[in-house]
């Protein structure tokens, strides 16, 4: 079960749901589960919260808002990873996650499968 990672552009005329407009500006395949391993490894110690809250079997997305609090815990996975693919994904998800503090209109989204 891999961990799946887009970034979302989002839409949104006043405050109803059914005015949402999403589009995908680009995603991370975890298709080798190096995300969904090292999540595994550093979650429920305590120290990543955040990090905590994403499930390898459901939806969770993150607001531009929430990027400092999200890189900061992402060096923890960092710290814990293991061999070059997991490093490889985590640099591609620092690059989106950061590119989501950025805008406003971004949010980042974990998929699980």
């Amino acid at each position: 079960m891999g961990v799946d990672v887009e970034l979302i552009r989002i839409e949104q005329q006043g405050t109803s749901p059914r005015r949402r407009r999403e589009s995908q500006v680009a995603a991370i395949g975890d298709v080798d589960f190096h995300l969904a391993t090292v999540l595994e490894r550093v979650q429920r110690q305590g120290r990543t919260p955040m990090l905590d809250r994403i499930d390898p079997y459901g939806l969770l997305e993150l607001t531009s808002v929430e990027m400092s609090q999200f890189l900061s815990e992402l060096g923890v996975l960092v710290e814990s990873a293991e061999g070059a693919g997991e490093e490889r994904i985590l640099d591609a998800v620092r690059r989106l996650a950061e590119r989501c503090r950025d805008s406003a209109t971004l949010c980042l989204r974990f998929v699980g499968d």
